[in-house]
């Protein structure tokens, strides 16, 4: 009897046992099935924000490029704002705010063309938001490094940004430098991107792996380095980027160049106080007949808007006269300073040679726009708050560039562009801290050397290349010489490291860094390349 007792408690507790388990699975499932619900219902949503956004930038940029450049009034008419216009229409069509953050960064609006909008739109209890800047400036700044050119990346560097190369696009896994007068090349890694790299090519893709010895790469004979084509691969569907590289397509976007001539004369008229988008039809005139003289002539026919002085020591007075100033006839090509903090819209014409170099261990710093009528030639530790134009070549050797106030220099030469001997065998190595800061464009050839050197550049580089070959190669356009790992000096030669760490993260001890950063469009303001049209700049997609 009480067996049969026991028997059915057992069979009761069972029952009840997976009774509960039972409501437990039907909780969970239901839990699950409106969790599941709820995500594919998120996920849809954040779906339709962000192809509402892209669907305004879409028509913004449509509208934008189709415009015609008359002045910065004008251009606030054709776009609206968020009550009128097509800034309004934009809205109502695709249900998105679109925030006009121009004043916020402290853009004059009736000077530049430069416009600076926030598109976003809410999805649940986030926001996703893109910036885009309206802007007249030439296309070179939209790439981390590019060429009009050939790009040729050998070793190495760590890319955080775009690659434009107009024509053939080179990558082998040595470094070519020069120590004591001979060449030398060293066995490194491939390059590495970012997730978010594009590399557009218009020609070919070549790549060369060292394979341990096995190929060379380039031949060394003398006077330069010449690449072995034999061992160089043809338009791979996959190039051999060292564990992450980018996506590889062609540029369907109009390519917006620069005519530096033109750019360096507009920007002489402009320190003379005569703008090209001035509604003053007399000026328009004025700037229209003198825009036409060659650089020399155009300067003797401006002297007498600018203050002369042939004295550095007489910086200080020129300055307090509110005009542009024009410094030549000095018996020295060093400006010995230790700052020079110009006026707003003030400009310093040097005629001549110009060295660029701190004194002792203070820091040179410089705010305000440069027009050198000659070389450049930038030395130690300077900061810049600066657009800088150069009708000669410039050198920036044994150098650390940094940003005053937040700032950066935009460095545009006529002339031959070479970086080299920045932070020589530093090991101190970081993909955040830039030593340069900056945009630098030549309208000619560029090499660097980042083998010994340590070379980080917040902003961009680009050459415009020539068909001259570039001192010491068979190469045109850019070119990039990058060592991964620590380095040091023997007194003979180079002692090299390679990195231990694991493949992902061997990126962090590349000899060159370059990350893009778009602020350029909003800080530098009237400095920039002037160009007759008008292009958009998309930011990143933020989700808040």
């Amino acid at each position: 009897m009480n067996e049969k007792g026991y028997s059915l408690v057992f069979v009761l507790l069972t029952v009840t046992i997976f009774f509960i388990l039972g409501l437990t699975i039907l909780s969970v499932s239901i839990y699950q099935a409106k969790f599941t619900q709820m995500r594919i219902e998120d996920v849809e949503s954040l779906h339709e924000a962000v192809k509402a956004i892209e669907e305004t930038i879409a028509e913004l940029k449509v509208k934008v490029e189709n415009l015609d450049l008359s002045t910065p009034s004008q251009l606030d008419n054709d776009l609206g704002s968020a009550q009128s216009g097509f800034i309004k229409d934009l809205m109502d069509r695709h249900g998105v705010s679109i925030e006009d953050m121009t004043k916020e960064n402290k853009i004059e609006r009736n000077k530049l063309f430069t416009r600076v909008y926030v598109i976003s739109k809410r999805y649940g209890n986030k926001t996703v938001s893109r910036q885009v800047i309206i802007t007249n400036t030439p296309s070179f700044l939209k790439y981390a490094i590019g060429s009009r050119e050939d790009v040729t990346l050998n070793g190495g560097s760590y890319i955080d940004g775009n690659i434009y190369a107009e024509k053939n696009f080179y990558v082998t896994n040595v470094a070519n430098y020069i120590y004591n007068s001979q060449k030398y090349s060293e066995p490194t890694s491939f390059p590495t991107t970012s997730e978010t790299s594009v590399l557009f090519v218009g020609g070919n893709r070549y790549a060369c792996n060292h394979e341990n010895g096995t190929k060379e790469c380039y031949s060394i004979s003398p006077p330069e380095f010449n690449k072995n084509l034999l061992h160089f691969t043809i338009n791979d569907t996959t190039l051999p980027f060292q564990y992450k590289g980018p996506l590889v397509q062609k540029e369907r976007e109009e390519f917006i160049d620069v005519n530096f001539d033109f750019t360096f004369k507009d920007k002489l008229l402009s320190a003379a106080g005569i703008e090209s988008f001035n509604p003053n039809p007399e000026i328009q005139t004025q700037y229209s007949s003198l825009i036409k003289l060659s650089i020399p002539d155009l300067l003797d026919a401006l002297k007498k808007s600018f203050t002369s002085i042939n004295n550095i020591q007489d910086l200080p007075t020129a300055i307090d006269s509110g005009k542009s100033i024009l410094l030549e006839g000095y018996e020295s090509p060093y400006l010995d300073l230790n700052n020079l903090t110009l006026n707003k819209n003030q400009w310093l014409i040097i005629n001549g040679d110009v060295f660029l170099e701190n004194s002792g261990t203070s820091q040179l710093q410089i705010k305000g726009n440069l027009l050198i009528y000659g070389n450049l030639y930038i030395r130690g530790n300077v900061a810049f708050d600066s657009t800088i134009y150069v009708s000669g070549n410039t050198s920036i050797y044994n150098s650390t560039i940094s940003g005053l106030n937040n700032k950066e220099v935009v460095l545009l030469t006529k002339g031959e562009l070479e970086i080299a001997r920045i932070n020589e065998f530093q090991n101190n190595f970081s993909l955040t801290t830039p030593n340069l800061k900056g945009f630098f464009y030549t309208d000619s050839n560029a090499i660097i050397y980042a083998v010994g050197s340590y070379i980080n550049i917040r902003g961009g580089l680009f050459a415009r290349g020539t068909e001259q070959l570039i001192a010491n190669t068979d190469s045109t356009g850019l070119v990039i010489n990058a060592y991964r790992g620590a380095t040091s000096d023997t007194g003979t030669n180079i002692a090299f490291t390679p990195p231990t760490l694991p493949e992902e993260q061997q990126a962090e001890q590349a000899r060159f860094v370059i990350t893009h950063d778009k602020d350029v469009f909003i800080n530098r303001g009237l400095g920039l390349p002037l160009v007759k049209k008008l292009a958009l700049i998309v930011d990143k997609i933020e989700v808040k």
